[in-house]
């Protein structure tokens, strides 16, 4: 059997299931261990990850909670005799003349010799052993840990770009296919931002309804796979750890395509519109969060009832909004609310991004200085309903002619946190401003003195198109500290100037 033909045999952690006319009694082992052996660091969601699987395979896989063992945070022992009790199960079911499959996820650290659970370790020779010796008629073992290439032995493996393979003549399968969610001598990594690790997210998402690419309802094996392997590896290429391979290895029988989760199932449905080019944000009850990539037709996820929160990401802004789904329910995805960057880019505002040069005055309050000319460069990004600038500032000054002569010279910089005001091309911007910089007095006849100087105030930034590029002003107002005559001061200080802006 070729191994594109092959991959019909495969359940990604959620439900390996035959077609309903050839349905099985499913078992579940759910593993989670936030602990590996001594020196490892703990990681932060394996066990949770634990839950989101057993949750999916609940909801939408068709199996029960009387059949699915979970273990948090425990030892080899308790995997050994979670294995005994469910085999002995299974055996019972068999010989009431049902098919049976049995699914096993483990979440946690791994090493190159096996399984890590606290202190205990299960070689990857056990963990084959043990499933090998299940009557189920079907077997999958799924593992998302460091090293867990380890298991098929796949090294380097890559995303398959497209599944072909026939249509089941026979719609039943056989025989055991293991998955791992990094090759060997990768780390299976974990992000704060989707609350898990990133292969275990993509499947939990995917077997929602974002891998349903027919959109006919159902997330099927092809889909599945294709989705969590393509999400992984694209999340992971620009991490620190580098990129992350799903692999497997499989022994099975029987041809066809395989569903692996029925969105009919679900507590209440969010169909989503074509939107190609963004990305949606979710954020509801049972600690559902969830990033997908909108796609070019419209298409749905399965999620339980509850309050979301959605968040619409693309190069031209964002938009957020609210949905309430309830049980039983399917429902459209309601128009978001574009912020007021969104809204004025659409009448010719400006850009999510700006760099921007200046040139100005500012004004510090010392003896005979005055105004002195200033020179400022900076880029603005926009992030939600706000946008930070940073910018670095040059000011100087030969002051004659008073009291006392000297040359004066600054360099610093500012950080600010901008809201739009307007909603137009004409563009408003105000907010908080922090400065931080070193300011120099030289003295023609006398040692000169220096002194960091650091001041917080507001700024405001106003700008109009004008051909591709947009011209405005800078205007801000502070409260600035530093030493002056062996004193700590806090003076007054303001700058403005004239902008040239270019968008990207």
């Amino acid at each position: 059997m070729s191994r594109r033909a092959a991959i019909a045999a495969l359940l990604l952690a959620g439900s390996l299931c035959p077609a309903p006319a050839a349905a099985a009694a499913r078992f579940a082992i759910v593993v989670g261990n936030d602990a590996g052996a001594a020196g490892r660091q703990r990681l932060y969601f394996a066990e949770k990850d634990a839950d989101r699987v057993r949750a999916t395979l609940l909801e939408l896989g068709d199996f029960t909670d009387d059949r699915v063992v979970v273990l948090k945070g425990r030892g080899a022992a308790a995997l050994r005799e979670a294995f005994a009790a469910t085999e002995a199960r299974i055996q019972t079911t068999r010989r009431s003349g049902e098919r049976t499959l049995l699914v096993v996820y483990f979440s946690g650290h791994a090493g190159s010799v096996g399984l890590e659970l606290g202190n205990d370790t299960v070689s990857y020779d056990e963990l084959r052993k043990l499933t090998a010796a299940s009557q189920a008629d079907t077997r999958i073992v799924v593992l998302d840990a460091c090293e867990s290439g380890g298991l098929t032995q796949v090294k380097g493996a890559r995303p398959v770009p497209a599944i072909d393979f026939a249509l089941p003549a026979d719609e039943s399968a056989q025989g055991t296919a293991f998955i791992t969610s990094a090759a060997v001598g990768e780390a299976a990594q974990e992000s704060a931002a989707l609350g898990g690790s990133f292969f275990t997210h993509h499947l939990d998402v995917g077997l929602r309804g974002a891998a349903d690419a027919d959109g006919d309802g159902q997330v099927t094996l092809a889909e599945a796979f294709r989705y969590t392997s393509a999400r992984t590896v694209a999340q992971t290429a620009g991490t620190q750890s580098g990129v992350q391979h799903p692999t497997y290895e499989f022994r099975m029988s029987g041809r066809g395509d395989v569903v692996l989760a029925d969105l009919r199932k679900a507590e209440a449905r969010l169909v989503f519109p074509a939107d190609p080019g963004a990305t949606w944000f979710l954020k509801g009850p049972k600690g559902v969060l969830a990033e997908v990539p909108a796609q070019p037709t419209p298409f749905t996820l399965a999620l339980p009832a509850g309050r979301y929160a959605v968040e619409r990401r693309s190069p031209q802004g964002r938009a957020t909004g609210e949905v309430t789904l309830e049980k039983g329910a399917t429902q459209q995805l309601p128009l978001l609310s574009p912020t007021r960057y969104e809204v004025a880019r659409s009448k010719g505002g400006p850009k999510p991004n700006l760099a921007f040069a200046e040139g100005g005055i500012a004004w510090f309050d010392l003896k005979g200085l005055g105004i002195a000319p200033t020179v400022r460069a900076g880029v603005r990004k926009e992030f939600g309903p706000v946008g930070l600038r940073v910018a670095f500032d040059w000011a100087g000054k030969d002051v004659t002619g008073g009291a006392i002569d000297y040359q004066f010279q600054y360099f610093g910089g500012s950080v600010a946190l901008l809201w739009p005001i307007t909603e137009s091309a004409f563009f408003l911007e105000v907010g908080p401003q922090l400065t931080g910089g070193y300011a120099a007095q030289s003295f023609p006849a006398s040692p000169g003195v220096s002194s960091g100087i650091f001041g917080v105030g507001a700024t405001a930034m106003a700008s109009l198109p004008v051909g591709p590029l947009r011209i405005g002003l800078d205007a801000s107002l502070s409260a600035q500290v530093y030493r002056l005559n062996d004193a700590t001061v806090v003076r007054p200080g303001a700058s403005a100037g004239l902008l040239l802006l270019f968008g990207f």
